[in-house]
């Protein structure tokens, strides 16, 4: 049930995947228009929310040009979640996620460790419908210092021991996640049962070389919400995808395919059909 809701009310994002789809015969679309709608930003930036015209599925929320809060909405409901960021000095300490219902299914709250100015670490408390839960994260890099995987050991409804693992594992080329494999299964006597296995895969294709705008945003808040959003791990690259594709672990892959319009500084301003549209503030 925690998992459906989750994927529910995060359809805010995923929704841009079906309704951005440009619905040229180019293959892959045309992603190199430009616009010049809109007052055009030339210095610094920040993402402030991602619209679809009648709602901001996203809303980013900055104070002295710092992220303190992030709105998703959910595109066809009032389903909302809400991530409260607090800062210890000039990095994340904590990240709060929640959403707008009673009792509240997702209530998570995260606290982040950082070695050598990298997050290499976070912990989450989680209750749920009354349960509590509790993570442990590890962040690993490869020998390069790129994004490498994410592990996660669970311990379920105050259990003492884990009683859960899952894997987030990035694939990279230059500076963009071309895929992400999300693998879980259970674990006994603290070590992963790997006969439970089970792994879900994204890839990534057709990037184009403008600025991704959620690299306006840190870095660290996109880490974490990937482990519960593996879908958005595309968010973490430099350059905007052009198609996502969903391998599950049983039935044929579903594939999206995403185009966009850029402003004057190539930041993409909506997609294609400018049905979604990207809306900053300077900084």
């Amino acid at each position: 049930m925690t998992k459906n809701y989750i994927l529910s009310t995060f359809a805010a994002i995923a929704l841009g995947f079906v309704v951005s789809c440009d619905n040229t015969t180019e293959d892959p679309p045309n992603q190199n228009k430009n616009t010049t709608s809109g007052t055009t930003i030339t210095g610094p930036r920040i993402l402030s929310k991602v619209n679809n015209g009648t709602k901001d599925l996203e809303e980013y929320v900055t104070t002295g040009g710092k992220l303190s809060q992030v709105f998703i909405r959910d595109a066809g409901s009032s389903n909302t979640l809400t991530s409260t960021v607090t800062y210890s000095g000039t990095t994340i300490s904590q990240i709060k996620i929640q959403d707008n219902v009673t009792p509240h299914v997702t209530d998570n709250t995260y606290a982040l460790t950082y070695t050598s100015g990298k997050l290499s670490a976070f912990t989450m408390d989680q209750t749920v419908m009354g349960v509590a839960n509790h993570s442990d994260f590890t962040v690993y890099y490869d020998a390069n210092g790129a994004l490498y995987r994410i592990v996660e050991k669970k311990k379920m409804a105050g259990s003492t021991s884990y009683t859960h693992y899952t894997e987030l594992k990035f694939t990279f080329s230059a500076n963009n996640i071309v895929k992400a494999d999300y693998t879980t299964m259970l674990m006994s006597g603290g070590t992963p049962t790997a006969s439970t296995a089970s792994t879900t895969s994204y890839l990534y294709e057709n990037y184009d070389t403008k600025v991704n705008p959620y690299t306006t945003l840190p870095k660290e808040y996109f880490m974490v919400s990937s482990t519960m959003t593996q879908l958005n791990a595309y968010m973490l690259s430099s350059n905007n995808v052009g198609k996502v594709t969903i391998q599950n672990p049983a039935g044929a892959a579903i594939s999206y395919p995403k185009g966009y319009l850029y402003d004057s500084q190539n930041y993409p301003v909506s997609d294609q059909s400018q049905t979604i549209k990207y809306i900053y503030k300077p900084l």
